[in-house]
């Protein structure tokens, strides 16, 4: 559904969410304004010009509107001079769509009383893609996501989301459970200290990565952190979890800004998949 250059950048950038510094910081790009209503209160942050990834010859470049709203961002193949460039689309200040520059396919918004309330990735031409939607407490945190593929024939459920969280408002489980009983887990055990962010900075414009049900903007949007350390787990029908990977995450953070983020990935089955990812942060 998305070009090869998108999964070359998307993979590189959200597999493992992680950068290391190689120059100097960019010069800052012009803010454009953008009048109107907007879910400014929602956007975190200080605003991040650019992400450069260890081992990987990309550059992700980001422009916003005056609120702190993403407007724009373009990633560059600095070999091969390939790029990929991204647009959010608003109306009266709501996040409505994101495009993505010749992908057939693009990610369309639903905000209701300022929270995302359901994101669809569907093909321009063809009546396929996916579907979230989200739910949430009655305190407003958000509750649970049901993911549905979408075909001719109508929704298919693919999978259904619950959150749960500790006693300090924060993820601490988070189950997915297919129609045929098998369950994917992921459980939260540390997090970081707070920082600022944007939350579109560290979710797919379409939510076509990994852990998707942690690094989703409906749930990231209300959190001032991200997770340290985190494992996920394969439970069969009648069987006992089983843990696949787990995640250990370090984050260097100045004057509430994350300047460095390095991602380690462990398989206990098969220690020769480990691996580890970096990623640096300019302003």
């Amino acid at each position: 559904m998305k070009t090869a250059s998108f999964l070359l950048f998307m993979t590189a950038i959200m597999a493992t969410h992680s950068c290391t510094k190689k120059k100097d910081p960019l010069p800052e790009a012009p803010v454009v304004p953008r009048p109107g209503n907007s879910m400014a209160r929602l956007v975190k942050g200080h605003l991040l010009k650019a992400v450069e990834i260890a081992g990987y010859p990309v550059r992700i470049e980001y422009a916003w509107h005056t609120d702190s709203s993403l407007r724009h961002y373009h990633a560059i193949n600095t070999i091969t001079k390939d790029t990929l460039d991204v647009d959010y689309h608003y109306t009266a200040g709501k996040l409505t769509r994101i495009s993505t520059e010749n992908s057939l396919s693009e990610g369309v918004y639903v905000i209701s009383n300022d929270r995302i309330s359901r994101i669809t990735s569907r093909h321009l031409i063809n009546p396929t893609g996916r579907q979230y939607d989200f739910t949430y407490r009655q305190d407003s945190l958000l509750s649970g996501i049901l993911r549905s593929g979408i075909s001719e024939a109508g929704l298919r459920t693919v999978c259904d989301i619950v959150i749960s969280y500790d006693g300090h408002r924060l993820p601490a489980f988070i189950s997915s459970t297919q129609p045929n009983g098998v369950m994917r887990a992921i459980r939260i055990h540390e997090w970081s200290n707070p920082f600022s962010f944007s939350p579109w900075v560290f979710s797919d414009p379409e939510l076509n990565l990994e852990n998707y049900e942690l690094y989703n903007p409906a749930l990231l949007f209300q959190l001032d952190r991200l997770p340290v350390k985190f494992s996920e787990w394969i439970q069969q029908p009648g069987g006992s979890a089983v843990q696949q990977r787990r995640w250990e995450i370090t984050y260097t953070i100045q004057n509430d800004r994350l300047m460095h983020r390095t991602a380690k990935v462990f398989y206990p089955a098969d220690p020769q998949l480990n691996s580890t990812i970096e990623h640096t942060f300019y302003y």
